[in-house]
């Protein structure tokens, strides 16, 4: 796939990307309220882990996986009797001015953590994949009607605002919590990056004019697309996977907890700030001029067919010379790229011993939007031996996103689940959001020391005498 197909493909790509997906993704918010797993300190690097020791079991001790965006299935298709159909005009009347989709996985392979005195250390290796499109609804209905309807022909179209970031990097992390009194716990997140593939568009712009006469297309572009994946040159090979020093970045998480008093309690933590160099299996397009107009006056179809099929490479070559007078070069230059990052406030306040009511707020920092959430939570403590939370997030045109979690400590086995909207299963017509995470750790906890008994005294000797 040569110069413009490629970038043609990537928009119609994006585009049934969001179509077929059906729902923008965040990390789910509970975990933040589960503060008997370990992994919960990755959400609040504040909070100081009652556990002496735990070690996660590998490739199972966090697996996760959440989408999540702004419209739904009943948004973009219509149920008449047994048959489902896809309307043009309902679907863009149902579409926003900007439409996103976010994809958030992670799996754990190394999880630890232990504490020594007022201090908790803790390491883990994850894989993270992480998919961010927002597309416009401008862009959107110039697909789907055409330069030739009578809402585009003799108008300039701008087709801005688009964007798409993929990827999937390597996260070694080296945590450490410390306890300052009974009431203050601050922590550090210290992350080293590897990333191994990236798609990401800087600026993806198209100004359009259709003539009122002959329909030809005025074109100006700004195009700004990079690119970093093993096999992308040549055939992937297994070191492009394996820890390696090629495509490396660097982030943190900090935060901080407080103890205002016997019920209450607060923490607040800025996580991801960071950014990851790609410097490996490269390719960059970008417009040479961005403000010089193309003129495109199509071609007749009929030509570059050949005994009824199309000519793949007539039409490349087409594509390629078209891409030459656009002006968009290809090249193979480092580039760098930040990762989205959150801003959480939280705050805990202890109704009873045992049941607990919890308020988080959190925004996500995306190119071309920010995204923020309110979540309230309640959790039930039985016996330090499970713990049952439910909660809900409010979100914008999203209010009812019921969410449970479970933990269950099974002497040194702890096993736990948390399920965000799991109402979106069964009501996956109207469901914009759905987040699934689960694990299993060993935990080893500091032992109650008994009390200790008042020493005996020692019996009086009378002397005679």
């Amino acid at each position: 796939m040569k110069k413009l197909n490629l970038i043609t493909t990537l928009l119609f790509s994006s585009v049934i990307l969001i179509f077929t997906t059906g729902l923008k993704a965040q990390n789910e918010r509970s975990l933040f309220f589960l503060d008997d797993i370990p992994q919960s300190r990755y959400m609040n690097p504040g909070h100081f882990s009652d556990n002496n020791f735990y070690l996660g079991i590998p490739a199972l001790s966090s697996v996760k996986f959440g989408i999540e965006n702004t419209f739904h299935y009943d948004d973009i298709f219509q149920k008449r009797g047994d048959s489902i159909y896809l309307d043009r005009d309902y679907m863009l009347g149902n579409l926003k001015d900007k439409n996103s989709i976010n994809i958030d996985g992670m799996i754990e392979l190394i999880s630890l953590g232990f504490r020594v005195d007022e201090n908790y250390f803790s390491f883990r290796i994850a894989e993270n994949t992480e998919v961010n499109t927002t597309i416009t609804g401008e862009t959107l209905r110039f697909l789907f009607y055409g330069n030739g309807s009578e809402e585009f022909i003799g108008k300039t179209v701008s087709l801005s605002d688009n964007a798409i970031n993929m990827n999937y990097f390597r996260e070694y992390t080296l945590g450490y919590t410390r306890k300052i009194g009974n009431k203050l716990g601050i922590g550090l997140n210290a992350k080293l990056l590897q990333g191994i593939a990236n798609f990401s568009t800087t600026d993806l712009r198209f100004d359009l004019q259709t003539d009122t006469t002959n329909f030809a297309l005025g074109v100006t572009s700004n195009i700004d697309i990079n690119m970093s994946a093993p096999g992308i040159e040549n055939d992937a090979e297994a070191a492009d996977f394996l820890p390696n020093g090629n495509n490396s970045g660097f982030a943190f998480d900090f935060g901080a907890e407080m103890q205002i008093n016997e019920k209450l309690n607060v923490s607040a933590g800025i996580l991801n700030v960071g950014y990851i160099n790609w410097d490996t299996n490269l390719k960059n397009f970008r417009s040479e001029d961005p403000n010089s107009t193309f003129v495109f006056e199509g071609f007749d179809l009929d030509e570059y067919i050949e005994n009824n099929e199309i000519n793949n490479e007539r039409i490349n070559e087409v594509l390629d010379s078209i891409a030459e007078e656009i002006g968009v070069t290809e090249t193979a230059l480092e580039y760098r790229t930040p990762l989205p990052a959150w801003l959480n406030l939280n705050m805990n306040y202890k109704i009873a011993p045992q049941d607990h009511l919890g308020v988080l707020l959190r925004n996500r920092f995306l190119k071309n939007q920010n995204y923020t959430t309110l979540t309230l939570s309640y959790k039930h403590n039985f016996n330090d031996i499970l713990q049952l939370l439910v909660s809900n997030t409010f979100a914008k045109a999203n209010y009812f996103t019921p969410g449970f979690g479970l933990t269950a400590n099974l002497g040194p086995v702890q096993l736990y689940l948390i399920n965000e909207n799991f109402t979106a299963p069964m009501f996956f017509e109207t469901a914009k959001f759905y987040s699934i995470h689960f694990g299993i750790n060993l935990i080893f906890r500091n032992k109650e020391k008994s009390p200790e008994l008042p020493a005996e005294s020692a019996p009086e000797i009378n002397s005679e005498g």
